[in-house]
């Protein structure tokens, strides 16, 4: 399998670079990656004497204790074994899923420089594109142009992991409070803010879809880029974008009124799930 990646310009150029690379046993892709190119593997095997072996489990043993930052194929190769225990565990425990795969996103090095398209139907200042798509889950990559929105939207029967990894982008986190209607119902429903933070660079939010389901951005004058490691928890389902009152009705316990927002709402798809 071949990855051809379209190559972005800017100062930045010097320290990116390409290569193809196993990702898999038997399974090649070509790729053009952004930062800085530390490939841990490598790293380890050209330190010690002993077989590749040897060296694959003294990475694994650094990994595991937290020493080492990790290259976007090292991620995968830790991250998607990891993913799938937990998910075949009976006593599976989706936040620790997330937090999990979340801890190894955060010793990212570098991401792919991915095929981004824009979101025309909402804010031409969005893109997103597939970085990865694998089981349990897949990776979307974003980029948000300077004073883009992404309006609040939910996630039905999914959870997600955003990781920032350049700029800043003020993400927001709600759930439904009670019942809400159908999203073909035109009607009013409350919804509680959990979560106002500033992603940056290594940090991350989650999802899922019993907490903190909602989310919602909103990028500043740098401009912002990221992903979301997204896993489907059922079956794939319709989501919607929301309409949230600009001020709480109740602003000791943060709860705000909303309504689906008809326009807004997609199928959810490999190009626009986020």
């Amino acid at each position: 399998m071949k990855e051809d990646c379209v190559q972005a310009s800017g100062p930045e150029r010097a320290a990116d670079s390409t290569r193809e690379i196993e990702v898999f046993p038997g399974v090649m892709e070509r790729r053009y990656f952004l930062g800085s190119s530390v490939t841990s593997l490598a790293a380890v095997i050209a330190l010690g004497s002993g077989s590749r072996l040897v060296a694959q489990e003294q990475l694994a043993a650094a990994i595991a204790a937290g020493t080492v930052k990790l290259a976007w194929d090292d991620f995968l190769k830790e991250a998607v074994p990891v993913a799938q225990k937990l998910v075949a565990d009976p006593t599976f425990s989706i936040d620790e899923y997330l937090y999990r795969i979340g801890s190894l996103a955060t010793r990212l090095t570098e991401i792919p420089d991915t095929q981004l398209f824009p979101y025309t139907a909402i804010d031409k200042r969005v893109f997103f594109g597939p970085s990865f798509r694998g089981t349990p889950f897949f990776i979307i990559q974003w980029r948000m142009e300077p004073g883009a929105v992404l309006p609040p939207h939910n996630h039905p029967n999914a959870s997600v992991c955003t990781l920032g990894y350049e700029g800043e982008a003020r993400l927001r986190n709600f759930e439904i409070v009670g019942e809400a209607p159908e999203y073909d119902v035109k009607k009013a429903f409350h919804v509680r803010e959990t979560h106002n933070e500033m992603m940056t660079r290594g940090r991350i939010n989650t999802l899922s879809s019993s907490r903190d389901n909602i989310h919602f951005f909103q990028v500043g004058k740098e401009g912002a880029r990221g992903i979301d490691i997204s896993t489907l928890h059922g079956k794939m389902a319709q989501f919607s974008f929301l309409d949230i009152a600009e001020k709480p009705m109740d602003p000791e316990k943060h709860i705000f009124e909303a309504a689906w927002n008809e326009r807004g709402r997609k199928p959810m798809t490999s190009t626009n799930r986020s």
